[in-house]
């Protein structure tokens, strides 16, 4: 399918998402004040920037992580440009687009559980500290037992319309096409199987989606 199409399909599913104003690009939780220059850097620039308009400059230097900072009108609003930008132009934004991924894949205890182990193999010798990890272990076991990931992950996608879960099924399938070797865990079927895979039968643009 010409880029072009991809492109067009992927804008125009989510045409009617509304931009948001300044004062709902970031969720009202992000309070830190340890958070408060990149919240408010965030906000400065996307409040100046139209979905059409993201750059790849954006997508590495506003995006890259900061989606978990998003509220789920901005995470979908800029969502389209998101998923262009990683296709099409890959090799300039794959930190962000395993970012991306990761936030359009259903939190599940077992992912958390086994990237930690991967966290064993990897150099340097620190990172294999068994004390080390077994910290971040209950860190990252903590943070997803409250929920949050999850609740985000619902706030986000629970209400999204047929076309538009067609759309990102659309980018996952393309993606894992062109760089499922980059992704050798099986993240990319992770994230259609426990979502998306559902859209593959698209309904008229104008009907809701489950939830």
């Amino acid at each position: 399918m010409p880029h072009e199409v991809v492109r067009r399909r992927l804008f125009d599913a989510f045409a009617t998402r509304p931009r948001p104003t300044a004062e709902q690009i970031v969720r009202p939780e992000v309070t830190d004040d340890f958070l408060a220059m990149g919240r408010q850097r965030v906000r400065d620039v996307l409040a100046g920037r139209m979905v059409g308009d993201v750059s790849i400059e954006d997508a590495n230097k506003v995006f890259e992580g900061n989606l978990w900072m998003l509220s789920p009108d901005a995470f979908l609003y800029y969502l389209p440009a998101l998923m262009w930008i990683c296709l099409a132009s890959y090799d300039s934004a794959s930190v962000l687009a395993s970012e991306l991924v990761g936030a359009l894949t259903l939190p599940s205890r077992d992912d958390v559980l086994a990237s930690l182990d991967r966290l064993m193999e990897l150099p340097p010798p620190a990172l294999r500290d068994r004390v080390f990890v077994d910290a971040i272990r209950r860190q990252q076991l903590e943070w997803f037992d409250s929920g949050a990931p999850t609740n985000t992950f619902h706030e986000r996608f629970d209400e999204v319309t047929r076309a538009e879960g067609s759309a990102v099924l659309a980018f996952l399938e393309a993606f894992r096409d062109r760089f499922a070797e980059a992704f050798r865990f099986g993240e990319l079927d992770a994230a259609i199987d426990r979502l998306w895979v559902q859209f593959r039968s698209e309904a008229p643009p104008d009907d809701p989606g489950p939830g």
